[in-house]
C-alpha cells in the first residue's frame, strides 16, 4: 500500500483522494478486486489489469477503478474510474453549450487522455466567453484577449487575468500536441479546477443565491446574471 495522498483520486493502493460521488476528499474501503486479464496459470501471478470497487467513507457510494500495468512494471496505473469524476449532472443554471465541452473534458481527463481534455476544457471557456462576455469580449480574435476584456469589463475577478495566458497555452498544446508538446495530467487536472471554480462563480453562486431568496419571499428567481450585470 503506498502513502495516501488526498490531491489525487482514489485507487486500490491510495485509498484516499476525491470522490468521484461527493467531490469530497475522502478515505474509501476497498470492497472488492477482481482481475480483468492475466498471464500465467497461478492466480494474482502476471496480472495486467484489474477492476476495484471502492467505497467512500463519506458519502458511502461506490466508485470503480480500472487499473492496468505493463509485464515488466509492478506497479499499476489507473486508466479510468466510474463514475466519471467531474463529469456528473451540472447545475442546470449553467448553459447546455458550456455543460456538453466541459463534461467532455472531464470524461478525457478521467481516462488519462490530457491532450484532448485541454482542449475541451478551453472550449468550455470560449463558450463561457460567448454567454457571459461583452459585446467587446465576444470580438476578441482569441481566447486570451477575450478573458482579458471580461476582466476589464469586470465580469471576471482581475486574478483571473493571470491564467489567460496559461489557458491559451494548454489549449493550444491540447489541440497541436505536435507543435507545442504534450500536456500533463496533473496540468489538466489544475486547469478542471479552475474551470469548475470559474461556473461556479458565474453561473451555479448566483443561481442558488435567487433560489433561495425565492423560497424565502415567495418570489420567483429571477434568471442568473454576471457579477458585472
Amino acid at each position: 500500500m503506498v502513502d495516501p495522498n488526498p490531491d489525487t483520486l482514489p485507487t486500490s493502493s491510495d485509498l484516499a483522494g476525491p470522490c468521484p460521488r461527493c467531490g469530497r476528499v475522502s478515505n474509501f474501503q476497498l470492497e472488492a478486486t477482481n482481475d480483468l486479464f492475466q498471464v500465467g496459470t497461478q492466480r494474482g501471478i502476471g496480472v495486467l489489469e484489474k477492476v476495484s470497487v471502492l467505497r467512500c467513507y463519506g458519502c458511502r457510494r461506490a466508485t470503480v477503478v480500472v487499473e492496468t500495468r505493463a509485464k515488466t512494471i509492478a506497479t499499476f496505473t489507473p486508466v479510468m474510474w466510474w463514475p466519471t469524476p467531474g463529469a456528473g449532472p451540472l447545475d442546470e443554471s449553467i448553459p447546455a453549450s458550456v455543460a456538453k465541452a466541459y463534461g467532455e473534458g472531464a470524461r478525457c481527463l478521467s481516462i488519462q487522455v490530457p491532450n484532448a481534455a485541454a482542449a475541451m476544457l478551453r472550449s468550455a471557456l470560449a463558450q463561457v466567453v460567448q454567454d457571459q462576455g461583452s459585446e467587446a469580449a465576444k470580438g476578441k480574435r482569441s481566447l486570451n484577449e477575450a478573458l482579458k476584456q471580461m476582466v476589464k469589463d469586470g465580469s471576471l475577478h482581475s486574478t483571473f487575468e493571470d491564467w489567460a495566458g496559461h489557458i491559451k497555452d494548454m489549449g493550444n498544446a491540447g489541440a497541436h500536441p505536435e507543435v507545442f508538446g504534450d500536456v500533463t495530467q496533473e496540468e489538466v487536472e489544475d486547469l478542471q479546477s479552475l474551470v469548475e471554480q470559474l461556473l461556479q462563480i458565474l453561473y451555479v453562486q448566483p443561481a442558488s443565491i435567487a433560489r433561495a431568496r425565492a423560497g424565502r419571499t415567495g418570489i420567483p428567481a429571477a434568471p442568473a446574471t454576471s457579477p458585472s450585470t
